[in-house]
């Protein structure tokens, strides 16, 4: 079973998000709710290889 918690994220992250939400909620003219989460396996750990929905993994 997978389990699924808001991802650690910043201040400025954070505002990022909101305002990337004002953006699509403006283009579609419909609300728009964006999330971010942390997937973890069954003992609570991190997934290998799963990155947060604002960062990337960097070479």
């Amino acid at each position: 079973m997978i389990n699924y918690e808001p991802a650690p994220l910043r201040e400025g992250q954070i505002s990022k998000l909101r305002e990337y939400e004002q953006q699509l909620s403006q283009l579609t003219g419909a609300p728009v709710i964006l999330i971010a989460y942390s997937e973890k396996d069954e003992d609570g750990n991190p997934s290998e290889g799963q990155v947060g929905s604002t960062e990337k993994k960097r070479p």
